[in-house]
């Protein structure tokens, strides 16, 4: 019996450490799992925080991308603004060209009438003119075509034009040709915008003039671009006129500047019509590079002149 519970006892003391020691074991996995797992309140915040975080991304990639697109918008709408501003520059510029070339036809048509009433036996005067060059290819042609039929002409140069053909200005010079002031730029928005800039535009174009002709080379003669037509040019014209020179304009024309490629056969008639019943003709012609059918048309014109009893001069 003693034996009995001495063994009870010892059994009673090994279980009671087994179950101690289990107990330590499920406690600490308890305690490594209640660890492990992820509180509730932390997993949503991380995925707010992660929401947030994608809809800012996608925000900044939208409003680049937005960004980028009104910057190309803004940059075609210039490019289209400037093409349309340019667009209407011309056309402004060739209605003026036009209705000033019209008013001169129509004033100098009175003029001419007026001429053949008062003397039908004085004698007949025409004066070739070439505006806007000189160009590489057209004018030496039309100087070739002038040595030809033994014809002086008056060139109104522009400067922009002259400083790059420097030996054609020469050579119309050395040749006997007069040579006029047409200004520099040809800018008629520059030009025409104030009395200042027209005045310093032609002094730069006389002193290219100068340059390459010699310095005792005078410019006595000019013409606005688009002529002195009209009350708009008049304090221009005047104010050309206070520095020495004698502003021209012309009474007949082929009409070349009336468009690109125009035909010899349409030039010629142009100048019949413009020049019939008078006197003395100024004929207004371009040696612009685009001009090629000018040169096609300027023997005929000047074998009509002839047949009709004018006597070629240069304007002085």
């Amino acid at each position: 019996m003693r034996i009995y519970k001495k063994r009870f006892t010892v059994f009673v003391i090994v279980f009671s450490v087994i179950l101690l020691f289990s107990g330590i074991k499920i406690g600490e996995v308890l305690a490594n799992k209640m660890l492990d797992k992820p509180n509730n309140e932390e997993i949503e915040t991380a995925k707010v925080e992660k929401a947030e975080e994608k809809e800012k991304k996608e925000s900044k990639e939208k409003q680049e991308i937005e960004k980028e697109e009104e910057e190309k918008k803004k940059e075609e709408k210039d490019k289209l603004e400037q093409k349309e501003s340019k667009e209407k520059e011309n056309k402004i510029e060739n209605k003026e060209r036009k209705e000033e070339e019209k008013r001169g036809e129509e004033s100098q048509k009175k003029s001419g009438q007026k001429e053949k009433e008062e003397s039908k036996s004085k004698e007949k005067v025409a004066y070739l003119t070439f505006d806007d060059g000189p160009s590489r290819n057209v004018t030496p042609q039309i100087l070739d075509i002038l040595r030809e039929y033994d014809v002086k002409a008056t060139f109104f140069v522009t400067g922009i034009a002259a400083k790059d053909n420097r030996d054609i200005v020469k050579r119309a010079y050395s040749e006997g040709h007069a040579i006029g002031n047409h200004s520099y730029s040809h800018n008629y928005k520059y030009l025409y915008s104030n009395i200042n800039n027209f005045l310093i535009d032609m002094k730069k174009n006389e002193d290219i003039l100068k340059d390459i002709l010699g310095s005792d080379f005078e410019v006595k003669l000019a013409r606005l671009p688009g002529g002195s037509y009209g009350e708009k040019k008049a304090p221009y014209n005047r104010a050309i006129e206070k520095k020495g020179y004698k502003s021209i304009d012309w009474n007949a024309l082929t009409g070349d500047a009336e468009g690109h490629h125009i035909s010899k056969d349409r030039l010629v008639q142009r100048l019949k019509n413009t020049s019939k019943g008078k006197d003395e003709v100024i004929v207004l012609m371009h040696d612009l590079g685009t001009k090629q059918t000018t040169v096609s048309a300027l023997p005929e014109i000047i074998e009509y002149l002839k047949s009709e009893g004018y006597e070629f001069r240069v304007l002085n």
